[in-house]
């Protein structure tokens, strides 16, 4: 497996899951709710896994980051969703070259941390990505959104339990 099939297609259904979520909602109200006090809102966290499409590729490609929506307005986050689906389809694997050697400085919170390329995408980037996903999951099933775990795979089915674990 090259570097680009480790980054780009997790990302994809990444984009993709997001859309998925927010489409199973009933209300808007999930979206804006908190699993703590101080903790993001769904919302939020969507925006952030989907801002880690931009902030993994883009370093590894070369570019920079351009500064991304932090919102709960479900259009927008699908927007944002469609945005990142298209920075996606838009690298090659041409643009990988070297990418795992590059040097990447980039802020984890309010630590300033400088990375290779593949340590930054794999050990950072992606294990982020996945975890503002899951917990925009956690949260809308907190908050009783309708969503189960074969909305957030897009791979189980439970057609016998009404809560769709």
């Amino acid at each position: 497996m090259d570097f680009f099939d480790a980054t780009v297609p997790p990302l994809k259904r990444l984009a993709k899951t997001v859309p998925r979520l927010i489409a199973c909602l009933e209300t808007e109200d999930p979206i804006s709710a908190r699993l703590t006090p101080d903790s993001f809102t769904a919302g939020e966290h969507f925006c952030c896994a989907l801002g880690f499409v931009a902030r993994t590729i883009l370093p590894l490609v070369g570019r920079d980051i351009p500064d991304l929506p932090f919102d709960n307005d479900p259009g927008l986050i699908v927007a944002l969703s469609e945005d990142m689906t298209f920075l996606l389809e838009t690298v090659s694997r041409h643009d990988f070259h070297d990418a795992e050697h590059r040097e990447i400085t980039h802020n984890a919170g309010e630590a300033t941390l400088t990375q290779n390329g593949k340590d930054y995408a794999l050990l950072f980037a992606l294990p982020n990505a996945q975890f503002h996903l899951t917990l925009g999951y956690a949260t809308l099933r907190h908050a009783g959104a309708n969503v189960g775990k074969g909305d957030l795979d897009g791979f189980h089915l439970y057609t016998s339990s009404p809560t769709r674990h």
